[in-house]
């Protein structure tokens, strides 16, 4: 894996450094439910990538999340979230 971000709330996203990688959340607190149940986000989409960095905005009431591909012509990557928290990367507001 590669180098990945810290979210505004707590978990980390952990990038995939591979052709067809992917992004995945861990939640390092031990008291959380999702705690012991890492799981693949919306960022790397239905084909993957080369994933190096990922940042958070959460200035907004929708976050924007930004990721980069590790490859000399790799996109900047934007996807934006209706929720904050664990459910703003998997499509649901709850997680």
């Amino acid at each position: 894996n590669c180098s990945g971000g810290v979210t505004p709330w707590k978990t980390w996203i952990s990038c995939e450094e591979t052709s067809n990688g992917q992004c995945h959340e861990v939640d390092p607190d031990p008291k959380s439910k999702t705690h012991d149940k890492p799981m693949q986000t919306l960022l790397g989409g239905s084909n993957g990538g080369q994933f190096e960095a990922v940042a958070v905005d959460d200035r907004a009431a929708e976050p924007e999340i930004f990721v980069t591909e590790d490859k000399w012509n790799g996109a900047l990557r934007r996807v934006k979230s209706s929720c904050s928290g664990w459910g703003a990367l998997h499509g649901t507001r709850d997680g």
